[in-house]
């Protein structure tokens, strides 16, 4: 497979088995990972996509989009579903928590009506 210096994907989660979605998700993220020629660890990629998309899929509501744009440096993983509130970290939880530690920084907006939670990684 050729690399690119620069990839932008999306992929959204099938709508009729959304839990089994977060498996696609995740090799979604990974081939994005290896198409960017991206130089960070790839699992923390998968495994920053994984955890996004669990908690838009148990707590948020609408079909969730992943959105991966990056390159040999850098990763953004941002996923979107249709929820009002805010996504936070719960206790007990870990997803959240793991996100932060995973990434440079993450966040939540709020984008054309939707919840976005992003996360940026960094090599």
């Amino acid at each position: 497979m050729a690399r690119s210096s620069l990839i932008e994907a999306v992929f959204s989660l099938p709508e009729n088995d959304r839990r089994g979605g977060v498996a696609l998700a995740r090799d979604f993220a990974r081939r994005a990972a290896q198409r960017c020629g991206y130089r960070g660890h790839h699992e923390d990629v998968v495994l920053v996509v994984n955890e996004l998309t669990t908690d838009a899929v148990c707590h948020g509501s609408g079909r969730p989009v992943v959105h991966i744009s990056g390159g040999e440096q850098q990763m953004l993983v941002e996923v979107a579903d249709d929820a009002a509130a805010h996504a936070e970290p719960r206790s007990p939880g870990w997803g959240l928590q793991l996100v932060a530690v995973l990434g440079e920084s993450w966040g939540v907006l709020e984008r054309a009506g939707q919840k976005v939670v992003w996360c940026q990684l960094t090599a």
